[in-house]
């Protein structure tokens, strides 16, 4: 292992080039020496690629068809050579010191050679880069807290995600039997630019799936955060070596546009990469989201009082699969919301019928 390794720098960029000169020169001016910078451009129709030339050989530009997210960090994985990879969106920022800090606790917690995913803390920033109060790292912890609780119960110890300077989150067994149980993994991890990874970790993970009919222009995170705790380690710091920019474009937004065939299909994709994982670890591919606990509130979202249907076949489909007091419970839950869903549409039809004027 190098006392001074290589860090690449990933920065995926699609049409923002109001953020990406600002970005691109927080990951150039570190303090750590032994950094390349990768920019790859994901189709962008604005001024991307004149900021990016203006940069000439100080960064490695890879400019690509528009094919999403994941299909930019596979183009920035074919081309780096670093053996820590941290990665970046072209509208968020790295502190000054980020690599150093990230490089001293890989290097001396002997992690460079690890399948190892290294999470730190984010700041929040405005579109004109002053930080901002926000509760979006307390409000994903809180989303995940449920989860995580079950998770806990595996790992046989309180989960603490943000405990110290460097804490071992969860090993791959723990995070495999919870799977297994369950048909899906929680999002053990902070968003796409609070993420490290080892290189011995990205040959596991990479390449991420992609649709070539379809552009994915999110969820990367999600691919490389599940995969990685199923087949590393995952680690994470009190640290905060990330500014997170919040504007009108940015992910928050997009994600309340998803349609229930959309939310489906990255559902499936997930699945089956990450069933593809567990085959080559040689482990039972255990992964269905629409046969998982996650699965309810994604059919009440999308049909409402019409999925009483989908809600009786996932209660009976879940305890079928394992039978605890978690899936117990939610096996009786279930089942009581999916009758009063369908008594509510069969009363609604009833009188709708009964008072519709007579033609």
């Amino acid at each position: 292992m190098k006392a001074k390794p290589t860090v690449s720098i990933i920065i995926n960029n699609y049409n923002y080039e109001l953020f990406l000169q600002e970005c691109i020169d927080s990951a150039l001016n570190q303090t750590y020496p032994f950094v390349e910078v990768i920019v790859v451009d994901d189709g962008s129709t604005d001024h991307s690629h004149d900021i990016m030339s203006s940069y000439g050989s100080k960064i490695v530009s890879v400019l690509k068809s528009n094919g999403g997210q994941a299909s930019s960090l596979n183009e920035g994985f074919k081309v780096c050579k670093g053996e820590i990879i941290c990665f970046l969106d072209s509208d968020d920022l790295f502190h000054h010191d980020k690599i150093e800090k990230i490089v001293n606790l890989f290097v001396q917690n002997n992690l460079i050679n690890l399948p190892v995913a290294l999470h730190n803390r984010f700041e929040s920033i405005d579109e004109k880069g002053l930080l901002i109060e926000t509760d979006m790292v307390s409000n994903i912890l809180d989303l995940q807290n449920l989860e995580w609780r079950l998770l806990s119960k595996i790992i046989q110890g309180r989960f603490c995600f943000f405990n110290q300077e460097l804490t071992k989150v969860c090993t791959p067994e723990q995070v495999y039997k919870f799977a297994a149980k369950y048909r899906y993994i929680p999002y053990i991890g902070m968003p796409t630019s609070s993420i490290s990874i080892s290189r011995t970790m990205a040959e596991k993970v990479f390449p991420l799936p992609i649709d070539k009919n379809k552009v994915m222009n999110y969820q990367a995170d999600n691919f490389i955060t599940k995969a990685a705790s199923l087949i590393g380690l995952v680690y994470s710091t009190n640290l905060a070596f990330t500014q997170y920019r919040f504007h009108r474009n940015s992910w928050s937004h997009g994600m309340k546009k998803v349609t229930q065939e959309k939310e489906e299909w990255i559902n499936k994709l997930q699945d089956n990469f990450l069933n593809l994982k567990l085959k080559s670890i040689a482990k039972k591919p255990v992964f269905s989201f629409l046969q998982s606990l996650q699965a309810s509130g994604f059919y009440r979202c999308h049909f409402g009082y019409k999925s009483g249907d989908h809600l009786l076949r996932l209660a009976f489909d879940l305890i079928k699969w394992n039978l605890d007091f978690t899936t117990l419970t939610f096996f009786v839950m279930t089942l009581v919301r999916g009758f009063y869903y369908k008594l509510r549409v069969f009363y609604h039809n009833f009188w709708s019928d009964k008072y519709q004027p007579k033609s």
